[in-house]
């Protein structure tokens, strides 16, 4: 995109760039320099309108930001005059200096002139929300049926649940407060309802949406470790003040799993600032002991990274127009206990990717698209110092989205870009909030977690991460992230899903082994290939190794792990000659002793930690 002044700055600095050097940072760095194009101003939904359409269709024109209120004017002009020359109609307007949208109806010339016009940034079909709020807002309990669907148990550990909501009526089984009993809780706040309404029912947008029953899965089991500050606007949960952090989690999870087998942990918490990569926290370390001690899977949020009122982070950039460079700056990093090497971390997906559907609303924009990560989404990389360090997040599920008006300003919970959840007020008044934070989707990974448990009784927490690992997939915009550094860092291995991580398909089948090693040895699993596989066909082949396991940790060590693990996939090579082979493995010699076509090149590296304390590889 050139300046104001058409191109005269870059053509001086491509000059002084070829006769000096001067600038190489940047110019070394571009492959090409293209003409911004038709192509480059079709956004979401103008491939399924056909050109050749007849009468007129509704679309949203941004226009690019101008210096100044008078040219913005001079550029919505002429929008508006292509449209009417066109015989179309301008519906609706919001010109500004820095963002302009207008929304039109247009004929098929209308758009094809508009697509070629210089002034236009972007034109789009207008964003509809997943669901529209006007069907859950004032929704009364009469008009709703609860199915049950059995599964494990969830614990969470959060403030205390309205467990006299309608839809949450059985599904608490028990709900707890471990403290002392002089201890005076502050009144209960909003957020351990929404946890539990997330856990409860994963499927409640889309029955929402299609006045579907709303399907209740499993139950939990609660214990309180959370309460409403009262020193900080809004009051958001803090921890109560009789015990640290790590000792009200160490006390709640062993407690759960003592006195009722529970297996499955939510832990929606996050603190305010990014970990420090040199040593970790007591509350991070301490989930690590438990789940590698009592063999429990605990998952844990990203944490949530903040955003001014004008829509910028803590590093200064912009929430729409600098993303996704922002997930990459030290300020976005995990919070903990984001950083646990063997809980499973996860980060925020907008849902929906567009504000609520109300009158005279234009210009009002979603911050991420629809299965894009929210921006509030903190990311990697997670512990170590080296490059085979643990990537975090592990994966991600949807945890709402943020909105911007039309003069650029935040708004927090908007009822169409935000995900819905259980209400407090649903025992006598309405039923569902509006919620964002990845401290709601965490839940929703901890049912996929607790569904796979539920499905397979005996697996080992190792076996429940790997299983939820290879049943995670990435969604369109995280594909876009070309590098896969990048890509995991924001996304990690992607969108977990039950029927991915718990069945095979006819093109798809899922082997599992459960099992332990000693340290500074070789297991040879034989991998059946049908001759279909073998043969292949036009299609991509893929071969998905998820590896999970639980080295100790400690937070005085250089390497908080005390192990790794890593794996290699061999062919046309017999299974006891590979054993005499690795057998004259030096284990001090990191070099692969077999180079040859006989080990698979995967993509990426063995050596490259992804999965949750372990590694995956497709």
């Amino acid at each position: 995109m050139l300046a104001s002044d058409h191109g005269e700055s870059l053509h001086a600095a491509l000059q002084l760039y070829a006769a000096t050097g001067e600038l190489r940072s940047f110019f070394n760095q571009i492959d090409n320099i293209e003409p911004y194009g038709p192509g480059d101003r079709t956004g979401p939904g103008l491939d399924s309108l056909e050109h050749n359409f007849a009468g007129t269709r509704v679309i949203d024109v941004a226009v690019w930001p101008s210096a100044a209120y008078a040219e913005a004017q001079r550029r919505a002009a002429i929008v508006e005059t292509i449209v009417t020359q066109n015989g179309g109609e301008v519906l609706l307007r919001s010109v500004s200096a820095r963002r302009s949208y207008l929304r039109v109806a247009t004929t098929a010339l209308g758009l094809d002139d508009l697509l070629n016009t210089s002034v236009v940034e972007l034109v789009r079909t207008p964003p509809v929300p997943f669901l529209d709020f006007r069907d859950w807002r004032s929704i009364d309990i009469a008009a709703l049926t609860r199915a049950q669907q059995q599964s494990e148990v969830v614990g969470v550990l959060d403030d205390s649940p309205e467990s006299s909501h309608p839809l949450l009526a059985g599904l608490v089984l028990s709900d707890e407060s471990l403290g002392p009993p002089d201890y005076q809780w502050q009144q209960r706040g909003t957020h351990g309802t929404e946890v539990v309404g997330r856990v409860a029912f994963p499927r409640l947008h889309e029955e929402l949406r299609d006045a579907l029953p709303l399907t209740a899965v499993g139950a939990v089991r609660v214990v309180r470790i959370l309460e409403p500050d009262p020193a900080r606007p809004g009051h958001p949960p803090r921890f109560p003040t009789f015990a640290t952090p790590h000792e009200l989690v160490d006390h709640a999870i062993r407690h759960l799993h003592g006195t009722y087998g529970v297996r499955v942990f939510n832990l929606s918490v996050g603190y305010s600032e990014p970990f420090n990569d040199l040593h970790v926290g007591p509350l991070t370390e301490t989930i690590d002991d438990l789940v590698r001690e009592l063999g429990v899977v605990v998952v844990v949020p990203t944490g949530n990274a903040p955003a001014g009122l004008d829509a910028r982070t803590h590093s200064g950039h912009h929430i729409i127009n600098d993303k996704p460079e922002y997930f990459f700056s030290p300020e976005h990093r995990l919070a903990e206990p984001g950083p646990a090497a063997l809980a499973v971390t996860v980060g925020a997906l907008a849902l929906s990717g567009a504000p609520a559907e109300l009158p005279g609303r234009v210009g009002w924009l979603a911050a991420a698209d629809a299965d894009e990560a929210a921006p509030f989404s903190r990311s990697g990389p997670g512990l170590g110092t080296s490059s085979r360090r643990a990537n975090k997040p592990d994966v991600t599920h949807y945890g709402g989205n943020t909105v911007i008006n039309d003069v650029g300003n935040v708004v927090q919970n908007d009822l169409g870009a935000s995900l819905v959840s259980t209400s407090t007020q649903g025992s006598g008044g309405q039923l569902f909030a509006a919620v964002n934070g990845t401290s709601f989707a965490a839940p929703a990974v901890a049912r996929v977690a607790a569904d796979i448990a539920y499905t397979y009784p005996d697996a080992s927490a190792n076996l429940i991460r790997a299983l939820l690992a290879s049943g995670a997939e990435p969604t369109g915009p995280a594909k876009t992230l070309q590098e896969h550094h990048r890509r995991s860092r924001v996304y990690g291995l992607g969108l977990p899903t039950v029927e991915r991580a718990t069945t095979s398909e006819a093109t798809r089948v899922t082997m599992t082994y459960d099992g332990s090693m000693p340290v500074d040895t070789v297991q040879i699993h034989p991998l059946p290939v049908p001759e279909e596989f073998r043969r292949g066909s036009r299609r991509d082949r893929v071969i998905s190794v998820a590896l999970a396991f639980d080295p100790p940790v400690r937070r005085q060590r250089r390497e908080y792990l005390a192990g790794t693990i890593k794996f290699d996939v061999y062919r046309d090579i017999d299974p006891d000659e590979l054993a005499a082979i690795l057998q004259r493995q030096d284990p001090d010699d990191p070099s692969d002793i077999i180079g040859d076509r006989r080990r698979l090149n995967l993509q990426p590296g063995v050596n490259r930690l992804f999965a949750v304390g372990g590694v995956v590889r497709r």
